[in-house]
């Protein structure tokens, strides 16, 4: 099975290697020496120099999302949430089960945030934003620049979820002025499930020290500061991740570092994308894409039938989509260990996959 799906990627052979090789018990100062160093170069990827401002959780991306409410907000504080889709709409789902004050700028799945969105917002005692800077589910990617100028004026944190933009698109979290990034080893760093990460800015680092926590005990983000320090976590993490983590900052620096993974991303997703306009495939372009998925338009065939074949018959799995758009669009992941080849296989397929599934669908008419 060749996998164009956004997580879990297709794996790179020297990740599926480390669950042969020997490993230390994590509880150990060789353990935590590693740890250190591998948050140290991960946050440097994500464009964060605060010392010790990275940790680690053995959950999922949406726990470290409700972690990340949990600990980052009060009773005293009022959110403003992007809600453009899935995961927008999660952040929502926890704020209210978090009893945290919210409002949220609700998009249509073809609609692009622009100014005139926020414009009502300003000045208006907001004391975060969320937003899911790469929607997933549609494959928006947001104007970084536009909330980050936003939140400034306006004196908020801005807590982003960039779980399926980081190591993709750009991403600069200090010079950006983000407070918070949310990301998993399941995506941009392509390894396996298991593990999420969460970045801090120093602001953020002293408003969650001073805030009185009552969420679960498992997720008390200032019990993670005390442990990271000395590259540890209060409870068993998901070690073998961890080596993989190793490997592959160590395969980021032998190509030439972060800008050449985001350049072979790139040239995958154009590449894509081309094949898939001359063969008649129809991509959004009502909003701005990230280089992570491309989005396709099914007008002719059911979407979720035409993923279906591409798995049973070729052992090829593209991301389908949910509600509303089960039927309408499928999206296709330019990350993990794909090559133009496979993209050139995929495009071949898709249109033989099409066909079928067109022809099946008329029969059953």
């Amino acid at each position: 099975m060749k996998h164009f799906i956004v997580g879990p990627v297709e794996l790179y052979p020297f990740t599926k290697e480390i669950y042969k090789n020997d490993y230390l018990y994590f509880r150990t100062e060789e353990f935590g020496t590693m740890v250190k160093d591998c948050l140290k170069r991960a946050n440097q990827l994500i464009g964060n120099n605060v010392e010790n401002s990275l940790i680690y959780l053995t959950a999922s991306g949406t726990a470290a999302m409700e972690a990340s409410v949990e600990n980052c907000m009060n009773k005293n504080d009022k959110a403003l949430v992007i809600n453009g889709g899935t995961f927008g709409h999660r952040f929502c789902e926890l704020l209210e089960y978090h009893n945290i004050p919210f409002n949220s700028i609700n998009l249509n799945w073809n609609e692009q945030l622009k100014y005139s969105h926020l414009e009502q917002f300003e000045n208006k005692g907001y004391t975060a934003l969320f937003v899911n800077l790469h929607e997933t589910s549609t494959g928006q990617l947001y104007d970084i620049k536009l909330l980050s100028d936003f939140c400034k004026r306006n004196n908020m944190f801005l807590i982003v979820d960039a779980i399926s933009t980081f190591l993709a698109d750009e991403y600069k979290m200090q010079e950006w002025g983000i407070d918070v990034t949310i990301i998993s080893s399941q995506k941009g760093f392509c390894l396996s499930p298991g593990l999420s990460f969460v970045s801090f800015s120093q602001k953020m680092i002293d408003k969650i020290n001073k805030n009185d926590f009552r969420g679960s005990m498992y997720f008390d983000f200032k019990d993670y500061f005390k442990n990271i320090t000395r590259g540890q976590t209060p409870y068993t993490p998901a070690v073998f991740i961890m080596y993989e983590l190793k490997a592959m900052l160590d395969y980021i620096d032998s190509i030439g570092g972060k800008s050449v993974l985001l350049n072979q991303v790139k040239e995958k997703c154009l590449h894509f994308r081309k094949l898939a306009k001359e063969n008649g495939l129809k991509i959004p372009d009502s909003y701005s894409l990230s280089n992570m998925i491309t989005p396709v338009i099914c007008e002719n065939v059911k979407a979720g039938e035409l993923v279906k074949h591409l798995r049973d018959k070729y052992k090829l799995c593209v991301n389908p989509c949910g509600g509303d758009m089960a039927d309408k669009m499928f999206r296709v992941s330019h990350i993990g260990n794909t090559s133009i080849d496979d993209i050139d296989d995929l495009v071949e397929k898709l249109q033989l996959a099409i066909e079928r599934v067109k022809n099946k669908e008329a029969l059953c008419k």
